[in-house]
């Protein structure tokens, strides 16, 4: 399948109304994800299913209050060989993923945007990124782990890591009213952490590997 390019991409953002800092906060996972995909695809790429034959499951998790999430469905990785990331969907995905921020479910109306334009790997990416559970295995991500992992790794225009994105959230959900979430938040920072520590054995330290990002 065919993806909209970097200025594609940057076309559509325009002709939404994406304001600009959300446009580089996009700039930004997409550059953050694209270099995982790079470095991954050069110690061997993923044996993960592509994005157009994964089914992704909306779940829901009684133990924390009935909260919805999506997953990969199980078992989906297993008839599949090694293959490459598609960088270009990476970037696309990226580029695009937090264009209707200002709207409420803007991950839904984004998704639906880029359906209408003829999206649909990017639109299923873009429809689950803001409560989406990691593939655990790092030899099975699939660009959608990748989009997810940018965006989490990433604050407002620059990489930060997991710790310094990590306890923003925090901060963020106490001013808002929410110190009951710091529990929640400090459990999926360490499975993020867990994830990204099975990555580096691949591809060595992230920070490394981020000090010369190119954000545009």
């Amino acid at each position: 399948m065919k993806h909209p390019d970097k200025n594609e991409c940057l076309q559509v953002l325009a002709e939404y109304g994406t304001p600009a800092h959300v446009v580089g906060h996009c700039k930004s996972v997409a550059a953050v994800a694209c270099k995982l995909g790079e470095a991954l695809n050069a110690a061997g790429g993923t044996a993960a299913a592509p994005v157009s034959d994964i089914t992704i499951e909306l779940c829901t998790r009684e133990s924390d209050g009935g909260r919805n999430y999506y997953k990969q469905a199980a078992g989906e990785n297993e008839k599949y060989p090694s293959r490459l990331f598609d960088v270009d969907l990476i970037r696309a995905a990226g580029l695009l993923h937090d264009m209707a921020r200002a709207e409420e479910n803007h991950w839904a109306v984004a998704a639906d945007f880029c359906e209408v334009r003829g999206f649909d790997e990017e639109a299923k990416a873009i429809r689950v990124h803001m409560s989406y559970e990691f593939i655990s295995d790092a030899d099975h991500l699939t660009e959608i782990d990748l989009l997810c992992l940018g965006d989490r790794l990433t604050l407002e225009d620059r990489y930060a890591g997991i710790d310094v994105r990590m306890d923003y959230i925090i901060r963020k959900a106490e001013r808002n009213g929410h110190p009951e979430a710091r529990p929640k938040i400090l459990e999926k920072k360490e499975q993020t952490k867990e994830l990204l520590r099975g990555i580096e054995r691949r591809i060595g330290p992230l920070d490394e590997l981020m000090e010369d990002l190119i954000y545009d």
